[in-house]
């Protein structure tokens, strides 16, 4: 998966428009480009094109929304030729942390401390975790701030009331949090609180052990793509509202739940590793523009009187369209040989960036066995 705005925002002006001596297009101006790319360097691309192509819209707002499609489509068709080297599916899906039968029969003593789990994402730019929703059960109806901590921030990052309303009852609460290793608001390589201030409740929660079944599913299925394990800090370490003593935050680990359960969707993101190399993809998206634009013209109903012998080349415009479409996506020629485009020859090895999304590419032997 990729975060879509994230690509369009990096690949805004990535290619151009070169300035048109025609009063009808001033308006359009020179689009600059950032890789010197300029869609109407294209012979048989002219701004005059745009009147034809851009149907109900304003040429300048068909301008900005074909620049957009067609990068992203640049994007998709480079992923799908990858996808023998690129891992890009879900990894968890609305996974429960705890995992066991709750009796209900251990009270957590409330002692002013803050109590939650430490989650450490492991080291990955293309990992990204959510927590999605998290579950209390109370002995009484009542209502708390939960928060979430970032250790390279004094304040906490996230928070939210939870609001229970029936006794011995789970009731969860819809978080979409999100943690990953190299946060873009935070520092690479933090851990995160996520937890509650005793002082806030009202009634008891219950706790249950961590060094059984809860322990060994975190560490099974979680531990593969972050650490968890529950913490209880207790109040000399406090610092208000603002997160707990850092010094302290490794020795405060316990085997007993704080009294609520998570669950966590965990993805391989690759968004960061398109953006750092959006420059790559220049000369595709041109290409990709100029496609769209000559097909748009060609569907048009509309009369292309105004450009100049622009009705007795319509084929000329059809001959133009097949071969950047050829240059862009490749073909077979009349020989049977296959011709690679521009697509084909984008090559970037994302296999040995990260070990868990990014994986080695299919087919390679890597290990032998004989018996």
């Amino acid at each position: 998966m990729y975060t879509k705005s994230s690509i369009l925002t990096a690949a805004s002006g990535l290619v151009g428009w070169r300035y048109s001596t025609d009063s009808n297009y001033a308006s359009i101006g020179e689009r600059s480009s950032s890789s010197n790319y300029y869609v109407n360097d294209l012979p048989g691309v002219s701004v005059g094109l745009l009147t034809y192509a851009r149907n109900e819209f304003s040429v300048c707002d068909y301008v900005n929304a074909v620049h957009e499609s067609e990068t992203l489509k640049v994007i998709d068709a480079f992923i799908a030729k990858q996808k023998k080297d690129l891992s890009t599916k879900e990894l968890l899906s609305h996974n429960t942390l705890v995992q066991e039968f709750d009796d209900l029969n251990y009270a957590i003593t409330r002692n002013s401390r803050f109590m939650g789990y430490v989650i450490t994402p492991r080291e990955s730019n293309s990992i990204v975790s959510k927590i999605k929703s998290i579950g209390f059960i109370s002995a009484a109806a009542q209502s708390f701030t939960l928060y979430l901590f970032d250790t390279s921030h004094k304040s906490a990052i996230q928070s939210q009331t939870v609001t229970i309303t029936q006794a011995d009852t789970i009731e969860w609460t819809t978080l979409d949090w999100d943690v990953s290793f190299d946060r873009e608001a935070g520092s690479a390589g933090q851990s995160y609180l996520l937890g509650y201030f005793e002082d806030d409740l009202t009634s008891n929660l219950y706790e249950q052990d961590w060094t059984t079944e809860s322990a060994h599913v975190a560490s099974r299925i979680f531990g593969h793509y972050m650490g968890v394990y529950p913490l209880r800090i207790v109040s000399t370490e406090l610092n208000g509202t603002y997160i707990p003593n850092r010094d302290q935050i490794p020795s405060m680990g316990t085997c007993k739940t704080p009294g609520f359960n998570l669950r966590f969707n965990t993805k391989c993101d690759i968004t960061k590793v398109l953006v750092d190399n959006i420059d790559m993809f220049a000369q595709a998206v041109q290409y990709a523009i100029a496609v769209r634009i000559l097909g748009d013209v060609l569907k048009s109903n509309i009369d292309l009187n105004v450009v100049s012998n622009a009705r007795d080349k319509r084929e000329d415009l059809k001959e133009l369209l097949a071969e950047y479409n050829g240059k862009l996506h490749g073909g077979i020629l009349e020989n049977g040989n296959y011709v690679p485009g521009i697509l084909d020859r984008l090559s970037f090895d994302f296999s040995y960036l990260d070990p868990v999304c990014l994986k080695k590419k299919a087919n390679e032997i890597v290990y032998a066995r004989w018996e």
